[in-house]
């Protein structure tokens, strides 16, 4: 059953459902988010029904004061249009691939991986993208790369799959996407650029007291700093990247 839960003054974390073949329901994420200045942002895209879109109609004055939506991964465009729909007053901001999946809708210039546009939104949000992998890998199946938003006003940190949440004992926690081994450049430099990034999302975390990751129905739980979650997954992969390097400096 999708969920809108409220995670902090300000923010809410919609708990969608996404069936992998149809079957397996490994979940998706969308998030609501107050605007300084007024208004809402929509972070991801999920075509919430029922009673979870009579909530958000509340909160946004019937879908008027939803200002912008920003699609931070770029293999996730499922819903990208009938949001589109929902909210057809709010500016929509993409990168390339939802783009180019969705041509009819009235995309802004700017794309949500654009400094230009973490500048121009900076009041509210702080962003950060990967470097030293493909952002939009020719592979579809690698889906590590997104853009990781914090939303400053509720210090909540909305990320999909660069950062995975798993509700388990021993093999769960928070993890980079398994699937970074494959999508790091094969170049060197790659894992240099890389490891510059992790050290700084560990700092662009230092403040961050909420996370919310999509692809589990749970949310990670409150019993640890958002912070040092962070620094331990980076921590995980260390080996990982130390042979990617021997391999291609």
């Amino acid at each position: 059953m999708d969920q809108l839960v409220e995670i902090a003054e300000g923010f809410w974390n919609i708990r969608g459902s996404f069936r992998v073949a149809g079957l397996l329901d490994v979940g998706t994420q969308s998030s609501l988010a107050a605007l300084r200045g007024g208004g809402f942002a929509l972070l991801d895209a999920y075509a919430f029904t029922g009673e979870i879109e009579q909530q958000v109609l509340r909160h946004t004055d019937q879908g008027r004061a939803v200002r912008a939506i920003f699609h931070l991964h770029p293999f996730h465009t499922l819903h990208v249009e009938a949001v589109a729909r929902q909210f057809p007053a709010a500016r929509l901001y993409g990168t390339r691939r939802h783009k180019a999946r969705s041509p009819g809708l009235r995309w802004e210039a700017l794309e949500t991986n654009d400094e230009a546009l973490h500048a121009q939104f900076a009041d509210d949000f702080a962003f950060t993208v990967p470097r030293g992998v493909d952002f939009i890998p020719t592979n579809e199946a690698l889906h590590f790369a997104s853009v990781l938003a914090l939303h400053k006003a509720s210090a909540t940190l909305h990320v999909d799959d660069t950062l995975t949440w798993l509700n388990l004992p021993l093999l769960g926690g928070l993890k980079l996407h398994p699937t970074l081994r494959f999508a790091l450049q094969k170049r060197a430099g790659a894992v240099s650029d890389f490891r510059s990034w992790t050290e700084e999302l560990v700092a662009f975390c230092e403040n961050a007291e909420h996370l919310c990751t999509a692809h589990t129905r749970a949310l990670p739980t409150a019993d640890r700093r958002v912070v040092d979650r962070v620094r331990e997954a980076v921590a995980s992969v260390s080996g990982m990247l130390a042979r990617h390097e021997r391999r291609h400096g």
